[in-house]
């Protein structure tokens, strides 16, 4: 368990849910996380009001891709079709709290789908993400599911993107005790920067990990792009990265363009 301290700090887990299978790793370790410290869990299906306001173009089209036939999108089947997707997610939630004993409650929010703007909207201590934070990507993720049929073949492992934060303690905290209680192996990413400051963020980390009874790899970032952090993470497999909201390589790359590119559930700690 983590130290009292931090759990008074952790009071309310956001976990966005898409009802997709690959959407489910950052619902489960959200429910573990809340498991951990008791926080209170919330998810939230997001109606992505960008993707709504396209459904009502008379000229859009959608091609079916097992039968290419085309067929016209109203917003009232997209209204429909959304709703059947918040069911499910909710059902989701559901049995995932339900395995753990987690209290839970659901609720639908229409707006921009931005992990962003998610961020903002919601103020919750941590936020959980889905590997790309869009409606748009399902197709994407069918693509990529054969990285998660098979999860018992592959360890289990967590990523700390850390730096020289309040909030970066606070992910390398959360990040061992939702390791030790899963199991899993913990990485922890630095940045590039001078090799003195280097070696004092790394002692730093060290003494939170000693602190906690957990040991972890390191890796470093040797750029600042969003490949060298893709490199740094390693492959998606059974992969959480758990980072700061403002980290600043994040934001360098942009929020955005690095969830879309590690392809991983991310959980934001504000």
């Amino acid at each position: 368990m983590m130290a009292a301290t931090q759990q008074h700090t952790i009071r309310h887990i956001v976990a966005t849910l898409d009802a997709s299978e690959s959407g489910l790793p950052a619902l489960q370790a959200a429910v573990r996380l809340a498991a951990v410290t008791g926080a209170g869990l919330e998810g939230v299906f997001v109606e992505d009001i960008n993707l709504i306001r396209l459904s009502g173009l008379p000229f859009l089209r959608e091609v079916r891709s097992w039968s290419l036939v085309e067929e016209a999108i109203s917003m009232q089947r997209m209204q429909r079709e959304l709703h059947t997707l918040a069911r499910h997610a909710e059902r989701m939630l559901e049995q995932a709290a339900g395995e753990l004993g987690v209290p839970w409650s659901f609720q639908v929010w229409r707006g921009r789908a931005g992990a962003a703007s998610l961020a903002q909207a919601f103020g919750a201590d941590i936020l959980s993400l889905p590997p790309v934070c869009s409606l748009f990507s399902s197709r994407v993720r069918d693509k990529k599911q054969a990285i998660e049929r098979h999860p018992g073949e592959v360890e289990a492992s967590i990523s700390v993107l850390f730096s020289d934060t309040e909030q970066a303690v606070r992910a390398l905290t959360i990040a061992c005790s939702l390791a030790r209680d899963m199991g899993a192996r913990l990485i922890v990413l630095l940045p590039e920067i001078h090799s003195q400051d280097l070696a004092t963020l790394k002692n730093k980390a060290l003494a939170i990990l000693e602190l906690h009874g957990q040991t972890a790899q390191f890796a470093r970032i040797t750029g600042t792009d969003v490949r060298s952090l893709v490199q740094a993470a390693g492959a998606p497999g059974r992969n959480t990265l758990i980072t700061e909201a403002e980290h600043p390589l994040l934001q360098q790359i942009g929020l955005e363009q690095c969830l879309q590119a590690l392809f991983r559930p991310v959980l934001l700690v504000r």
